[in-house]
């Protein structure tokens, strides 16, 4: 449909799921619960118009009397007093028997009062089921509303109070009269709350499927957020532009010997491991690398706040505040608590495009399965969408998840298998020989090209963070190197004979 047939709510994130915006002299229905926001939306809906499209608009109240809704408006900056004093807005406080009367009479007083300052758009609030008249069906009622209305040339939102909700509210009369649905719900979450929109139907126009998540703000009114899904168009212009067999260093000494070199460029790593492996110090050096190299990095962290990463970026040797300030990473913190998914990847979209990293790093995955409560569907949904997000960006990404097995591991990812998503998997882990806890480290999975899948010493060193030990190089007691055992990130490795233990590498 050609945008200029389309109105523009002016709505944060609504014209994104109507795909531009609402078609011209729709009856547009918003229908849910006492609570879920229909009147805010409809209001923000006619003062977008008037503010900043240059359409003229009216409200109808039936219970809420104007003055109210003009001190609630001004809540979210919405001055509804200056729009009428500009001949922007007429509000009208009225009976549903009188507004019916009104839209059916030639000479109705309400649709002069309308077309005297050209209204294009026409909100009406607190809507019920609508008796006939004359004692006939709802939906008979209901469509002569909408036939008044469509007769005025004005788009008209319509709030429709209902106790209804699912299959009941979906055969109401009105939804089959209405050329556009927008369902908004509100739910509990655990001790929080989740508010929803969902565009339940719109004639002759496509529109982003699926329940998206918003929130109604001071200062501002709604912002609605897509629902978490892949990019709409994965080829962007300049992403196929770029050499696939470049090489991105990973900061950590013997670790891209291990690797051919480095991870490939736009490719996706995953660090699983026990807390204490060494995965966020990996992430920290993975990071200051690209610094040195003049790369822009974005860290992304929701287990630690801001300054406990400092603070251990400093203990091996990263001034990662002089990094931040010289715009070579952004460190970006949201507490898990009250986790809003769909808000919390349009925030990550946003820094990308604005920011344009060559590298992120996530830390770590395993906090979005135990903040969001989330299924395995949706868990996978999101890690989709932020690989696909990064690969069209042509960023290289390195995602830290957390292994709650200490010696050993019979499963990488548990409930969450996304493993299959990423193309080099890293295992980090503890190896306990003789009374000492040693690092180790197991390139598992590179994808597009061969690994030796040997498990390898690491050591931390203050000052200086981690790096990967030649196999024959013993640090700790008993003062064997790890080519001497067997099954070392099994929960029983086994010592080899002094013959079978293989030269260095």
């Amino acid at each position: 449909m050609p945008e200029s047939d389309l109105v523009k709510t002016g709505i944060k994130g609504l014209d994104e799921i109507l795909f531009g915006g609402i078609p011209r002299g729709n009856i547009i229905l918003l229908a849910g619960t006492a609570g879920t926001g229909k009147t805010t939306l409809g209001v923000e809906f006619v003062y977008r118009g008037a503010r900043q499209f240059n359409e003229p608009g009216v409200i109808v109240l039936f219970e809420v009397a104007p003055d109210k809704l003009i001190r609630d408006a001004a809540l979210f900056g919405w001055d509804l007093r200056e729009l009428e004093r500009d001949g922007r807005l007429k509000m009208v406080f009225t009976t549903r028997q009188v507004f019916q009367q009104e839209l059916l009479q030639a000479d109705s007083v309400l649709l002069a009062e309308a077309a005297e300052i050209g209204a294009r758009r026409i909100f009406v609030d607190g809507l019920v089921r609508l008796p006939e008249p004359n004692g006939g069906e709802p939906r008979e009622a209901f469509h002569l509303l909408a036939e008044g209305l469509h007769r005025e040339n004005m788009t008209a939102m319509l709030a429709l109070e209902s106790t209804m909700v699912g299959p009941a509210a979906a055969r109401a009369p009105e939804e089959f009269v209405a050329d556009t649905i927008i369902q908004l719900t509100i739910e509990p979450v655990q001790r929080a709350v989740l508010r929803s929109v969902e565009v339940a139907k719109s004639r002759g126009h496509e529109y982003a499927l699926g329940r998206h998540s918003f929130r109604i703000v001071n200062g501002q009114g709604l912002e609605i957020y897509r629902r978490v899904q892949a990019p709409r168009s994965l080829q962007r212009e300049g992403s196929a532009a770029f050499d696939t067999t470049a090489r991105v260093a990973t900061g950590i000494p013997g670790l891209d010997e291990l690797v051919n070199g480095g991870y490939f460029v736009a490719s996706t790593t995953l660090v699983v491991g026990i807390s204490g492996a060494g995965k966020s110090v990996m992430a920290l050096q993975f990071i200051a690398e690209g610094a040195r190299r003049g790369e822009r990095s974005l860290m992304i962290t929701l287990d630690e706040p801001p300054g406990q990463v400092l603070r251990n970026a400093q203990s091996i040797g990263i001034d990662l505040r002089s990094l931040i300030d010289r715009r070579l990473v952004h460190l970006w913190y949201e507490p898990p608590q009250e986790f809003e998914i769909d808000r919390h990847f349009a925030q990550i979209e946003a820094i990308v495009e604005d920011f344009k990293p060559r590298r992120v790093v996530i830390d770590s995955l395993s906090t979005y399965g135990s903040s969001l409560g989330a299924t395995e569907r949706s868990f996978r949904d999101f890690f989709h969408a932020i690989v696909a997000l990064m690969k069209e960006h042509q960023v290289t990404a390195v995602y830290n998840h957390e292994n709650p097995e200490m010696l050993g591991m019979s499963s990488m990812m548990g409930e969450f298998k996304v493993s299959s998503l990423v193309d080099n998997i890293i295992l980090m882990n503890w190896v306990e020989l003789g009374d000492t806890f040693r690092h180790a480290l197991t390139v598992a999975k590179m994808r597009g090209m061969p690994t030796s899948r040997t498990t390898h010493e690491c050591e931390v060193v203050n000052g200086e963070g981690m790096k990967v030990l030649p196999r024959r190089l013993a640090v700790a007691v008993p003062s064997v190197p790890f080519a001497g055992y067997l099954g070392l990130i099994s929960r029983a490795p086994e010592r080899r004979a002094p013959k079978e233990v293989p030269e260095a590498s």
